[in-house]
């Protein structure tokens, strides 16, 4: 009888490799910071010339739908409607419009650069001269 031990056990001929440390690996970052589930979900992006693939994929993809709106009849309610291209025509000035409408919202929504202070120094409010032990926090105006 030889002294080879079967792969993947122990001199006593326990398994080396239970399923819980196959587990935990999956849930263990990588040196790299990567979780493993996300290298195995988004690892693909990472492909050479993913990018290229995806554009032309969604190329094909609307030169289809485009096809078979030509071989569809449409029984829309509105004239307008049954143009070939028209729900696409659509998408694209309501989304169009979307995007633009999202700059004069960030202007109006938008806080400025020092609305919370210098974040370099001491609030504008504070007394220079009190100890900071003997400051007293402010309060929160929540349950205390």
């Amino acid at each position: 009888m030889s002294d080879e031990q079967t792969p993947g056990r122990d001199p006593s001929g326990r398994f080396i490799r239970r399923a819980a440390e196959a587990a935990h690996n999956l849930h263990t970052p990588s040196a790299d910071g990567m979780h493993p589930m996300a290298k195995i979900l988004f690892g693909w992006t990472h492909a050479k010339g993913i990018g290229n693939i995806i554009f032309w994929v969604l190329a094909l993809l609307a030169v289809i739908a485009f096809a078979a709106e030509l071989a569809i009849e449409r029984h829309d309610s509105l004239s307008v409607s049954n143009s070939t291209g028209f729900y696409g025509i659509w998408g694209f000035v309501s989304f169009s419009f979307a995007v633009i409408m999202g700059w004069p919202l960030g202007h109006l929504l938008r806080r400025g650069e020092n609305y919370y202070g210098d974040a370099g120094g001491p609030p504008a409010d504070a007394d220079p001269d009190a100890e900071g032990d003997d400051v007293a926090a402010p309060p929160h105006g929540g349950d205390a």
